[in-house]
């Protein structure tokens, strides 16, 4: 996949913010990415106009928070393959003014009739669960925004009725899909109008949708859950032998949780809770915490090779215990200690690869496809959010006439283990948006879909701005890696030929991924410049990622 010039993408978009825009033109390979800089508020997003819907709000004087729902909601539409209102997500929240973090979890969860299931087909409403997203966006508005739910979702209603221009990104992935997207008459009117599918530069549509968040905007959480909408959702899922029930949806609550906290070399870490991958995260910054990463180039073997056994450690750790934390007992506090991350990386020999890494004894301590956005406003409020269908155009089922795509996120829950299928359990997932401080003030607020590789994408991101001062564009753009199992590593062909025949005669077996793969998500991130606090943002080159600020 080529670059893509967060510049012209920038210009195309400020020059025309009305939503009928032609996709930014590719730009040469090589070109550099510039971030973009800005002294009051800022939105980093996985597409220009969610960016844009975001920064209106901080413009006309919301918060962070306000900012983001609007950009989750606008996401939803312009980026439709990977969220909307049919999904779920996790959000971790830090208020400036009094130094409180919070998490909300809008994970979606299983319907009480799905009890039993032997298995779960990869689409179809057998596959969905019960969708968490307005739940989620809704509370967070009420709690810690301050403008009304309509204005919130003016930008959104708009994108949906009267349409946009795709970019390249979103045309690929649905000639992708044009398969699947062509069985179902409904799917294939949005995203195939003409029989085939839509190019880049062709108008997307989403009317029914428009009406179901006019709705919402005048009914607000109840429609979707208790009202006409419920009724639409349950009756389409019914007839399409799904699970989810009215009663389902009238059950669903958004939860507010504490946040995972850890700290890494004098940073405060704040990231997502259980049942997601926040944990996972924040360990492995604590066991690299004991490795000399500064000893070697960022891109050198040894470097990778560390940073690979720690995420080992993490991600078996993760496997091994999380669930959801209202059905499962979880020893949080002994797999975030430090004593622990010493030991896990007293393991690691920095000349050799770890085979069948074993899952570690913590204690039981108990002490106190995705999109990701990012957002800070001109008081040092940040907002970090990940949000989901699961796959590609989840269920690949549209419910009713409701505009609304579903979920496939019933396969995510596991045979067995602390993430067995239980009815109104919130399935296990690697979403991890994360946010950084220091000193008590705003630094970074970081997010990225990706599946499996958020977890580690993540760790590299903190690193590259931690150990390697990194900005925040160089940091995205930083070629990434991920250990598919304990000795195959999958990677961008962008390190340097040294550091791959390093690793390859330590043991490793590479799998070279394409240049600025999407198979690494596309990550978004704002850093506050100490000192100045002029806003810093970065989006990500392997997705139409777009940062906006004023």
């Amino acid at each position: 996949m080529k670059k893509r010039s967060g510049l012209l993408i920038l210009a195309l978009f400020f020059a025309a913010c009305a939503p009928k825009i032609a996709p930014p033109p590719p730009v040469p390979p090589g070109m550099k990415a510039a971030e973009v800089s800005a002294p009051r508020g800022m939105v980093a997003s996985a597409h220009p106009l969610a960016s844009q819907a975001g920064l209106d709000i901080l413009k006309a004087g919301g918060n962070a928070v306000d900012a983001a729902m609007a950009a989750a909601f606008a996401i939803g539409v312009t980026e439709p393959n990977a969220s909307g209102i049919g999904g779920e997500g996790m959000m971790v929240i830090y208020m400036a003014g009094t130094k409180r973090a919070i998490a909300i979890d809008y994970r979606s969860s299983a319907p009480a009739a799905a009890q039993g299931l032997k298995s779960i087909p990869a689409s179809g409403f057998a596959a969905s669960a019960i969708p968490g997203t307005v739940a989620g966006l809704v509370l967070a508005l009420e709690k810690y925004g301050t403008m009304p739910l309509p204005r919130v979702l003016a930008a959104s209603i708009k994108l949906a009725e009267d349409g946009f221009a795709i970019g390249p990104t979103l045309a690929q992935i649905i000639n992708d899909n044009f398969e699947s997207l062509a069985k179902n008459e409904t799917l294939a009117g949005i995203f195939c109008p003409t029989g085939l599918p839509l190019e880049a530069g062709g108008i997307l549509r989403n009317p029914a949708l428009g009406r179901t968040l006019r709705r919402i905007a005048s009914g607000g959480r109840d429609e979707f859950y208790r009202g006409g909408l419920a009724e639409a959702v349950a009756a389409a899922s019914a007839a399409g032998k799904g699970f989810i029930r009215r009663e389902d949806l009238a059950a669903y609550r958004a939860i507010e949780r504490e946040p995972i906290g850890g700290s890494y070399r004098g940073y405060d870490l704040i990231s997502a809770p259980p049942p997601v991958g926040g944990l996972a995260v924040v360990e492995t910054m604590h066991i690299l915490e004991n490795l000399d990463l500064a000893a070697d180039p960022p891109l050198s073997a040894r470097r990778v090779h560390l940073m690979t056994e720690a995420m080992k450690r993490s991600n078996a750790d993760w496997r091994a215990y999380v669930g959801d934390p209202d059905f499962v007992s979880i020893p949080v506090a002994g797999l975030l200690s430090k004593p622990y991350a010493k030991a896990r990386a007293a393991e690691i020999d920095p000349a050799k690869i770890s085979q069948k890494i074993a899952v570690g004894n913590p204690g039981r301590n108990e002490s106190p496809s995705t999109t990701s956005l990012s957002v800070v406003d001109r008081d040092g409020n940040m907002v970090a959010l990940t949000q989901t269908i699961s796959d590609f155009f989840g269920a690949k089922v549209i419910a009713g006439d409701t505009g609304i795509l579903l979920n496939n996120e019933l396969r995510n829950f596991s045979a067995g283990g602390p993430n067995s299928l239980a009815p109104g359990k919130r399935m296990r997932t690697t979403i991890a948006p994360t946010i950084v401080v220091k000193d008590g003030l705003a630094f970074a607020t970081l997010g990225t879909p990706g599946a499996a590789r958020i977890l580690t994408t993540m760790a590299i991101l903190l690193s590259r701005l931690i150990d390697d001062g990194m900005g925040i564009q160089a940091a995205i753009e930083s070629p990434r890696f991920f250990p598919v199992t304990d000795s195959e590593l999958a990677i961008e062909p962008r390190f340097p030929a040294e550091t791959m025949a390093a690793l390859g005669a330590m043991g490793y077996a590479l799998t070279r991924r394409a240049e600025y793969d999407l198979y690494f998500g596309g990550a978004q991130g704002i850093v506050v410049a100490p000192g100045t606090g002029r806003r810093v943002g970065g989006a990500d080159p392997r997705r139409d990622g777009a940062v906006l600020g004023y």
